[in-house]
């Protein structure tokens, strides 16, 4: 295997974080891109500053040397902003590798695959059109499901302060269903992705096709029950945007990683990890 030195955006965040600990530990060389103003915040290896909004200072850090860059940052929601970000950093002569989002098929009902057509919610609207720009330099997309594990992410807002139950959001009809992944078994795939997958690609990080949000809910709560929680409630607390994206309901297939990457997530499903693992010492 070949020692990369890789740039990544969003180093010091949930999933970048995980990400550069799995390559530090392949051996690869982890560059980290951060905010020029932003906390001090310790990650492992060098350093380089950059600004989402400022294209300039992206290209300036996708130096000669730079073999892969990774955006695993959160967009900043303003889609001109965003585009240009992605073509400064497609346009450093290094191999992109983009963290989107299954959001953007939007409802599925069967399990869908990397051809199923995009239907993104609010919250991912302009994703495609960057997934495009990506897929079109030669890099490389991941879509991950829900993302959970290491007592962080989406499972910490499936339950209110002192509040016994768990909680859902349901915009009414059947209860939701998520598509998951584990941060530490997506951080594989990344990883698998940055060294193996040809340029062009597209993959789904997802471990657990269709899991009830219901399940997940009630295994957040303390009493073992989940309410459902109107999406107009919770669009009070989370914005609107985020709130469909918990009420929507996926199944989504990652069998095209395994197959062509030979990803093999291991890590506890979301049920068992809320439950019983990294979420279990909450207060």
């Amino acid at each position: 295997m070949k020692e990369m030195k890789v740039l990544v955006l969003g180093a010091t965040g949930y999933i970048g974080s995980a990400l550069a600990e799995r390559l530090a530990e392949r051996g690869h060389e982890v560059v980290a891109l951060v905010r020029p103003r932003a906390r001090d915040t310790a990650v492992p290896g060098e350093v380089r500053h950059g600004d989402l909004h400022e294209p300039e200072t992206l290209r300036k850090a996708v130096t000669p040397d730079i073999d892969v860059v990774v955006h695993a940052a959160n967009p900043v929601g303003d889609e001109e902003v965003d585009v240009a970000a992605i073509e400064a950093l497609a346009g450093g002569g290094a191999r992109l590798v983009y963290t989107s989002g299954v959001w953007v098929l939007g409802t599925t009902t069967e399990a869908a695959g990397e051809d199923a057509p995009v239907n993104p919610i609010t919250v991912s609207r302009y994703r495609p059109r960057v997934e495009r720009l990506v897929l079109e330099a030669g890099g490389v997309v991941v879509r991950p499901g829900i993302v959970y594990g290491r007592g962080a992410g989406i499972p910490t807002v499936l339950t209110a302060p002192g509040q016994e139950d768990g909680r859902y959001v349901h915009a009414g009809g059947p209860v939701p269903t998520w598509a998951t992944v584990h941060v530490d078994d997506l951080a594989d795939l990344l990883v698998l992705a940055i060294e193996n997958a040809a340029p062009g690609s597209l993959f789904h990080a997802v471990a657990e096709e269709s899991v009830s949000v219901a399940d997940v809910a009630a295994a957040a709560g303390r009493t073992g029950k989940a309410v459902p929680w109107p999406i107009d409630e919770a669009s009070e607390v989370l914005g609107r945007p985020f709130a469909e994206g918990l009420a929507l309901s996926q199944v989504v297939s990652g069998d095209l990683a395994r197959k062509v990457l030979g990803w093999e997530p291991s890590r506890p499903g979301i049920v068992d990890d809320v439950r019983s693992g990294s979420y279990a010492s909450r207060d």
